[in-house]
């Protein structure tokens, strides 16, 4: 959903019926806030997501030490109410999509992990799997390891998975394949975005850029993957055009694999 968040953050309804439509049958969510999905109720998104044929199996929403009760060194109500909301709608797939800057140092990733664990723990006694989405700025080094690398060997593996994003692993001047082979077992989604042969580098609709998709899907390390989901941040034509070209392109490569 974060694809097309300018049309999405308009019209959810609509947007969502238009995704349907195009043959999506599943989406991952974003736009949480105080209780509410894109200002609806978890039972009123819910009704909604079945009344336009979807379902959001996974979402985005962010997780840091506001979530944290110090004093009893667990998750407070207000994260456990997250947990619960997002439940209620059938995600199965929590993702944290980032790290605040100001939290990228060792000790304070640390603390961070402790936190993760502990609400990946609060998520799996509700049926939902907890995880971590990557950005370029995960493969910086702090104390001469990556973040990336902090954050998943500070985890436990069976309470926080990696949502892999492609894109900004290649970004990050990554190989993928390396960390996909590296971590298998704990990647679980993918975040399919292609990349621009431009000096920017900017995302493109998948299938129309640089990143081989069929390749990377094929590799031993891919093989616990549940989720291939389409992400644009960047638009050749539209966002609700570029996802509908980015569909069709997916279900072809995902054919061959």
């Amino acid at each position: 959903m974060w694809s097309v968040r300018d049309a999405a953050d308009k019209d959810p309804r609509g947007t969502l019926e238009k995704l349907s439509g195009m043959g999506y049958s599943e989406v991952e969510g974003y736009k949480y806030d105080n209780g509410l999905f894109y200002a609806y109720s978890p039972d009123a998104f819910k009704k909604l997501l079945k009344d336009v044929d979807l379902r959001m199996p996974s979402a985005h929403t962010g997780i840091s030490i506001k979530h944290w009760d110090s004093s009893t060194r667990t998750i407070n109500d207000l994260a456990k109410k997250i947990i619960d909301d997002h439940a209620a709608i059938g995600v199965k797939q929590l993702i944290c999509p980032s790290i605040d800057e100001d939290w990228r140092t060792a000790e304070h990733l640390k603390q961070l992990c402790e936190v993760f664990n502990h609400f990946g723990e609060a998520c799996k006694k509700s049926g939902i799997q907890f995880g971590y989405h990557n950005h370029d700025n995960d493969f910086k080094k702090v104390e001469n390891k990556f973040i990336i690398d902090l954050v998943l060997q500070q985890t436990d593996p069976t309470l926080v998975i990696w949502e892999m994003d492609l894109y900004w692993v290649k970004y990050a001047n990554e190989d993928p394949a390396k960390w996909i082979n590296q971590y298998g077992e704990r990647i679980h989604a993918f975040h399919v975005k292609d990349m621009a042969d431009t000096t920017r580098r900017e995302s493109v609709e998948v299938g129309e850029g640089t990143i081989n998709f069929e390749t990377l899907f094929k590799l031993p390390g891919a093989s616990k993957v549940i989720y291939y989901i389409v992400e644009l941040e960047d638009y050749r034509t539209t966002s609700m055009e570029g996802v509908d070209i980015s569909l069709h392109h997916l279900k072809k490569i995902l054919a061959k694999v």
